[in-house]
Parts: structure tokens; sequence; C-alpha cells
């Protein structure tokens, strides 16, 4: 049975506990109120900067002392001790950031291997100059280990009288037989070699040279030319060359005939669209004050939010985030307004969630034939609406999964959506480096009538009247369009209609996190506060969109750890109105990147011990079953599914039957349930689901 102690508190926290053990000693943080406050005292100190180690003294019974220390987190310390240093630790920041820290450090050198980047490795062995940094090379024996070469034998005192005519070389007569038979052969060698060369050099009759043009780069290649007459003596009146000083007479070659310039082509070859540049200058600012925007460079340590009143930018070659749900504008200095619109499904039934652009400095015109644009962005997930300031219009330049757009709009009166969604194909093979992987690109005209330049497309759409959208898949890699939009289609508005009551929830829960949000850099320690805090009826669509924000800011080798509260949850009996919330969450993130699946597989490897357990999930996280075709024996494996151990796998198996096999179920009374709780109520609903899946497999659904 799992007792409440600091060292117990820092083992659930650093996740190395039993699942068994995790579970119970979680039920009892739950009902610990003090167990709570300790654990929230041990996330912030360790995270405080600033804070010196504790400092061993003589009057304090040795707690400061390393060794001490580490025998407590060794389990080797008597209790006495253990007493005076959970005391001590409860009482001083120091001492228990040194000993959370210690155990976090442990914990991730005992259960994870390091790995060194290979760019760290290259960079290591170019320290050391070659022979020595050649990464093969095995150690030489002139040189030991400990880098100082032994003390020199003892030499007579003829060897040493000669030392100074050897030049550093050793005496012939001081080596062995075989020693001295090799030098003679090496010397008769090199002479050898000397007589070689000596003949090769001598003057020899000169070859034929070969036929080839006069502007060929091989014409004298093989012959030596004529030794050249005495320059004739300077003149003013210009002098002819003598024939002489022609080195190789090369047949003459009838002059090519003229070249007819080509036909004028009606229309031009498109050219190829430059690279984003790289300069890192001021582009703009947001607007929003009650939306979380962050922005963070290439490789940054952090997200760090953009404050409309304070002095942070958005800055060129910065990524730009919008969290789920928030909206805001970025107003950049030409006068392009882009519109970051992130988005929950609890608002909008979509599979848009955050907004993430990077911004690039745009090329202006350079002479003839430059291109002249006020905004150049690159489109990496969710939807944007992009609109003018200024009277004159605007051009603006958009880059979605490899493609280039090139958005013209006339006026202040237009207005162009563009969203790219990336989604795994469900149905296709599982394969665990890869997968196929489905982006879909569209751009609207919803207002106005707006240009559209496509790369490599001779001919651009000079004028699209709203409504009209242009599509882009990967599967075919065209563009399609412009068809026109229904007038009811909601799809693309930039403001939906949602229901008063789901609507206000969220937007309570979204303005709550706003609010909360006070440094720039909190970010992170803020949703990690929420997705601890224990399950309350007031916090539940917090904790929903603190979940849809976590999985927005995963990226780079923080990734594996900001995980972990998110598979926590998925694991958890007791948050099930948060778990789908994480497989829709952690679905879309896993398709961003085909490193993210061997990320997540990794992570739920450390949750259990169930062998294949870990790909099981990352396969039922792609889906399982084509919606046009569902596979038979795999609806069958989904709803055996949804009485395997682990709920975590219970709740993947429930969302592919829901939003692949089945998406009308979700109205059904008895289909949907919370499938932590196993027991009749439990078996009557895997019952329901065998009858259901038994009618898919005869036809379409049934419609209700």
């Amino acid at each position: 049975m799992a007792q409440l102690t600091l060292r117990t508190l820092l083992a659930y926290l650093d996740d190395t506990l039993e699942p068994a053990l995790a579970r119970q000693l979680g039920a009892k943080v739950a009902d610990s109120e003090v167990a709570q406050k300790v654990i929230e005292r041990i996330k912030k100190v360790t995270r405080r900067r600033g804070l010196r180690a504790p400092t061993a003294t003589p009057d304090d019974d040795g707690v400061s002392d390393p060794n001490t220390v580490a025998e407590y987190l060794s389990d080797t310390l008597d209790s006495d001790q253990v007493t005076r240093l959970e005391e001590t630790c409860l009482e001083s920041d120091a001492h228990l950031a040194e000993v959370a820290a210690c155990h976090q450090i442990l914990t991730m050198l005992l259960t994870e291997p390091v790995r060194v980047p290979p760019r760290a490795r290259q960079r290591m062995y170019k320290i050391v100059p070659p022979p020595a940094s050649v990464p093969g090379r095995r150690p030489g024996k002139t040189l030991p280990v400990g880098g100082v070469m032994p003390p020199a034998a003892d030499k007579s005192d003829h060897d040493d009288a000669d030392a100074a005519l050897l030049l550093g070389m050793g005496r012939y007569t001081a080596g062995s037989l075989l020693g001295r038979v090799a030098l003679v052969a090496g010397g008769l060698a090199a002479a050898a070699v000397l007589a070689v060369a000596v003949v090769m050099a001598l003057p020899h009759r000169p070859s034929a040279p070969p036929e080839t043009s006069p502007g060929g780069l091989y014409a004298a290649a093989d012959a030596a030319p004529p030794p050249l007459p005495a320059p004739p003596p300077p003149t003013l009146t210009p002098v002819a060359p003598p024939p002489t000083e022609v080195a190789v007479k090369v047949p003459e070659m009838p002059p090519d005939p003229p070249v007819k310039p080509p036909e004028k082509d009606p229309v031009p070859a498109p050219k190829a669209p430059a690279a984003p540049r790289e300069d890192r200058v001021p582009l703009g600012k947001v607007e929003a004050l009650n939306a979380i925007v962050l922005a963070r460079a290439d490789g940054g340590p952090a997200w760090l939010r953009l404050d409309p009143a304070g002095d942070a930018g958005v800055t060129g070659q910065n990524q730009v985030l919008a969290l789920p749900g928030y909206k805001t504008d970025v107003l950049l200095d030409t006068g392009v307004k882009v519109h970051l619109w992130g988005n929950v499904p609890e608002l909008f039934p979509a599979r848009l969630l955050e907004a993430l652009v990077r911004f690039h400095q745009p090329e202006r015109k350079v002479g003839d034939g430059g291109e002249d644009f006020d905004a150049d962005l690159t489109l990496l997930a969710g939807r944007v609406y992009l609109t003018t300031t200024r009277p004159a219009g605007a051009r603006v330049r958009v880059r979605v999964a490899g493609q280039v757009w090139d958005v013209s709009l006339p006026d202040t009166k237009t207005d162009v959506l563009v969203e790219v969604i990336t989604t795994f194909e469900p149905g296709a093979p599982f394969v665990r480096d890869g997968g196929t992987v489905r982006v879909e690109a569209q751009v609207a005209v919803l207002r106005g009538a707006a240009g559209l330049a496509v790369a490599g497309r001779a001919k651009p759409f000079e004028k699209v009247a709203a409504p009209a959208v242009f599509a882009w898949d990967s599967k075919t890699g065209t563009l399609t369009g412009p068809k026109p939009i229904d007038p009811a289609n909601a799809y693309f508005d930039k403001f939906p209609l949602v229901g008063s009551k789901p609507g206000e929830l969220v937007q309570k829960a979204l303005t709550d996190m706003a609010g909360r949000l006070k440094a720039p850099n909190g970010v992170k320690l803020m949703l990690a506060e929420i997705l601890t805090e224990p399950p309350e009826a007031g916090r539940i669509v917090v904790g929903q969109m603190a979940v849809y924000s976590q999985t927005a800011t995963l990226y780079g080798d923080a990734a594996g750890d900001d995980l972990k509260p998110l598979i926590d949850i998925l694991n958890d009996d007791t948050r099930g109105y948060a778990r789908q919330v994480v497989v829709n969450a952690l679905a879309a993130w896993a398709a961003r990147s085909p490193a993210n699946s061997a990320l997540l597989e990794k992570q739920f490897a450390a949750k259990t011990r169930r062998e294949g357990e870990p790909e099981l999930l990352v396969r039922m996280l792609r889906g399982t079953v084509a919606p046009a075709k569902p596979d038979p024996a795999e609806l069958d494996r989904l709803v055996e599914h949804l009485d395997y151990p682990s709920v975590a796998v219970r709740e993947l198996a429930l969302w592919n039957l829901i939003n692949f096999a089945d998406p009308e179920a979700r109205k059904v009374p008895g289909l949907v349930t919370d499938v932590a709780f196993l027991g009749p109520p439990h078996d009557k609903f895997v019952r329901a689901w065998r009858v259901r899946v038994e009618e898919i497999k005869k036809g379409p659904p049934p419609k209700k």
C-alpha cells in the first residue's frame, strides 16, 4: 500500500511507480489537500530561477550534505534522518528543490537513454585536428592514453655525439636486420623512380594533336607547342602576329549556321518562386487583447506570449501560434491584416485547431522583372483570413504544404481564406516510421474579387469573384476550382454561430486562461497547473481547453515531457470528460511530423507493461478503418478492444467506431458511454456495438 511521503510523491511526479501503486497514490493525492499543496510547491520551486543550492553547516545534522540526499533517494537512510530531512524540505524551498531536482535527474538518467545529437558529435570531433579526430581511428602506439611520452632509453656516448648528424632519424645499425633490408630496398625503389622521371623529362617527338574544334578545352593537351620566336620590337604601328605563334594547327571547321531567334511564346514559362527570406526584422503587431498568441524562433527555448500592450511584435522567421479557440489579428507594417483563426470542435465541428504561421520579410521590386509583395507567410497549420487596410490593395505570398500561392487583394473590401489540414489516411496500412499522410488545403474568396497566381501554372486567375473556393490535396497534387460556394454553407464563416450554452462555457474557459496567464513565458507552467488540477465540475471545460493548448505547444526536445500529462489523462479512470479531447488533439498532432509517432510510442511504452500495446495505441490514433469501406475484421477487433484492460485502448476503440465507422452512433443512446467503468452496464454497451457492427457490415449505417 503506497504511503503519502515526500519520496513517494516525487516518484509519483516523475512516473517511476508501478501502475497499481500510481493509481492508489493518485487517489490519495486527490483526497489530500496537503499533498496537493506539496506537489504544487515542488513544481514551483524546481522552476524558480536564482534559487541557490543549500549550504552545509555544522549544526544542520547533515541534511544539507549531498551524501545524505543520495542515501535518502536510494532509500538507505535511517528513519530518524529521513524525518529530519523531510521536515527540512517542507520548511526550506532550497532543500526541497535540491531533493526534487536530484530525483528528476536520476529518473531521466536511469529510465531514458542519453542520445547525443549528430551535430554535437560532429562538433566535438572538429575540436581536435586530424588524425586524432577521425571517428574510426584506433589509438596509436606512440602516445599512451595518459598523453605523456615515456622517457627515452639511455644511449651511449657515441650515439649522443652523432645525434645532430642524424636529423632526428634512427641509426642504420641500431635497427634489426629486416629493418636494414627494408631500408636498402626503399632506397633502390626511390632510385628507380628517379631514373624513370629523368627519362620521361627528355624531349620527345610531339604526337599529332587530336581533332577538335578551335574552342575545345583539350586542343593542346597531348603535345607541347614549338618554341615561339623572339617577339618583334615594340612599335606604335600594329603588327600582325607571325604565323609561327600558332601552337597547334587545327583543321578549319565550317562556320555555324546562323541561329534563328525563337518565336515569342504567347504564354511565358512561369518563374520558380524565390525561397523565403531569412531576415529577422520587425514586421507587425498583434491587435487582440483577450487572446493567447505565442511566438518563438526556430529552435528557441520556449513559447513567449505576444502582448499587444507591450513591445513584443511579430518578427521575421518566427513562428506565431494562436492557441485553439482564440482568434486575433496580426497587422503588418505594410497594411496587410492576417486573422489567425483558432478553433475547438466544441465551438465549430471541423478538423481545425490552432493557427500556426511563420512570417517572412516580403520581397520588394528591384529593377525590371522583380517581384513585389506586401506580405510573405508560411501557413503551417490551421486557418487564416487575409485582408488589407490600404485602398490601393496588396499582394500576399502564401506558402502551404510546398505550394506557393500569390493572392492579390485589389482593395479593402476583399477577404480571402487560406487553410491547411494534415491527417493520416484512415484504414491505411500501419508503418511505424511514416505512414499515409493526406494534406488538404483550400483558398476561398469570401468577399470582393481576388486574383490567384499558382507556382507552376503559366496563366493566373486574374479576377475570382466571391464566393468561390479552390481546393488542393496531396493525393492528386492538383489545384481544382474555382467552384462556387453555397451561401448556406457555414464552413467558411469567420464568425460561425454557436449554441448559447456550449459557446458560453467555452468562451468563459478561454477568457479564464487568458486572464490567468500573466508572465510572457508562463504558458507552460499555467497549462501544467490546469492539467494536474483535481477534477471539479466547474473546471471541466477549462481542462478541455488546456488539453488542446498543451498539444498545440508540443515541439522539439521538450515534447516528450510535455506529452506525459496528456497520456496520464488518457489513462485516468476519473477523467472521461477529457480523454476524448486528448484523443482528438493527439490524432491531429501525430500527423504533423513523422517523428511524432515514434515519440508517442515511446511515451506510451513508459506507461504500460503489456506487450504490443504502445504500437496498438499509435495505430489506433491514425484511424484503423476506412470510412468509405470499413474492413469487417477490423470492426470486430475494435469491438473486442472495448473490453481491453487498458482504458486508453478502450477510449481509442470507441473513438474509431464513432469517427470513422459510424458517425451517426453518437446520437444513439447506449452506444456512447464512459468506457472506464467495467461491469454489467459496460457489457450491455459492448453487446449493443456488436449488433451495430453487424448492421454496418450489411450496408450503410441506419439513420435515426
